[in-house]
C-alpha cells in the first residue's frame, strides 16, 4: 500500500480530529491540555504539523482512546521521514500547496485529471517539459531551470512504484495538442509519447482527448487533478495555476468536479479513434 510522509501526516491528523470530535472535546480544550495555541491543534489535524509522542499520549488520554496509540505513533514516525521532494526545498517550501500536493500524489493510488493548458506533467517528455517551463517562467534559466526540469521528471517515479504504481486517468483538451511547443520536433515527439502510452496495454496510464467537436462542456473552468487513496482517506482536488494552484478537500467541491470529469470522460476519444486522431495532429506540427 502506497504512502508518503505528507499522506501519513494527513491520515494522523484526520484520525486525531475524528477522535476529538467523537469524545466531544473542543479544539480550545485540546489546546489547553497541550498548553499550545488553537492554531497548532488545527495544523496537527490538517496534517501540516506532526505531534510528538508525548503530545499524542496527552491527546489520547483526553479523548479516552488509548488503543489508538500504536497506529498514531507509527503514522507520526512516517510523517517525519524524508522524501525525494524534500531535496527541492528551494522550489517546494514545506507546507506549501505544491509541496502538499506532490507529497499526497506520492502516496495516492489514483490520479484523475483534466488538462486544458499543457500536457499533464506525469506524461511530459523531457524536451516538452523544458519548453513548458521556459514558456511559463521566462525569467528562470541556468541551474534553476535544470532543477525545475529534474523535479518534474522525478515526479514520474510514482508511475514505477512497486508493487502498486500510481494509476492515472488523464483527460486532455484538444487545444493542448494543437498548440505548438518551442523547439524542432518537440510537439511531434510529445504526441508520439502519448500514442505509445495509448498503445501500451500494461501502462498504469489511460489517456483520452476531449475534441473540439463536442462543443461546450462542463470543464471550461480550467484544469484540475483529483487524488484518491487506499487508506480510507477522502479524495482531494488540486486546481492548477501558474502561481502554485490551490488544494481543496471539501467533499462537495471534489464530488462536483469528479462528476463533471466523469461526464466529459465518456465524451472523449479513446482507443483506435484516439490513435488515429493523434497521428493526424502530429502531422500538423511542421519540423
Amino acid at each position: 500500500m502506497a504512502t508518503s510522509p505528507v499522506l501519513s501526516r494527513r491520515t494522523l491528523g484526520t484520525e486525531l480530529r475524528r477522535l476529538r470530535e467523537a469524545a466531544g472535546v473542543a479544539v480550545s480544550r485540546a489546546a489547553e491540555e497541550l498548553d499550545c495555541s488553537v492554531s497548532k491543534i488545527s495544523r496537527i489535524e490538517t496534517g501540516l504539523s506532526t505531534p510528538r509522542r508525548p503530545e499524542i499520549d496527552t491527546l489520547l488520554r483526553l479523548y479516552s482512546a488509548p488503543d489508538a496509540r500504536e497506529e498514531l505513533v507509527q503514522l507520526a514516525g512516517e510523517g517525519k521521514q524524508a522524501a525525494w521532494y524534500d531535496s527541492y526545498g528551494d522550489l517546494l517550501a514545506p507546507g506549501s500547496t505544491l509541496h502538499r500536493f506532490i507529497g499526497l500524489e506520492a502516496g495516492a493510488s489514483m490520479l484523475r485529471q483534466f488538462s486544458s493548458g499543457a500536457v499533464p506533467g506525469l506524461l511530459q517528455t523531457e524536451r516538452y517539459a523544458r519548453a513548458v517551463i521556459t514558456a511559463s517562467q521566462p525569467t528562470v534559466s541556468g541551474e534553476a531551470l535544470e532543477t525545475m526540469i529534474r523535479m518534474r521528471l522525478e515526479r514520474k517515479s510514482v508511475l514505477r512504484r512497486e508493487p502498486d504504481p500510481l494509476r492515472v486517468a488523464a483527460l486532455v483538451d484538444e487545444s493542448v495538442l494543437r498548440r505548438p511547443a518551442s523547439g524542432a520536433g518537440v510537439m511531434r515527439e510529445q504526441i508520439q509519447h502519448l500514442s505509445e502510452i495509448v498503445e501500451d496495454g500494461s501502462s498504469p496510464i489511460e489517456v483520452r482527448v476531449l475534441p473540439f467537436s463536442i462543443g461546450l462542456h462542463g470543464l471550461l473552468g480550467g484544469g484540475f487533478q483529483i487524488l484518491s487513496f487506499d487508506h480510507g482517506e477522502s479524495d482531494v482536488i488540486f486546481f492548477e495555476g501558474q502561481d502554485g494552484g490551490g488544494l481543496q478537500e471539501k467533499a462537495d467541491i471534489v464530488q462536483t468536479h469528479s462528476d463533471r470529469l466523469d461526464a466529459a470522460w465518456k465524451q472523449a476519444l479513446d482507443g483506435r479513434e484516439l490513435l488515429s486522431f493523434l497521428r493526424e495532429v502530429a502531422d500538423t506540427h511542421v519540423e
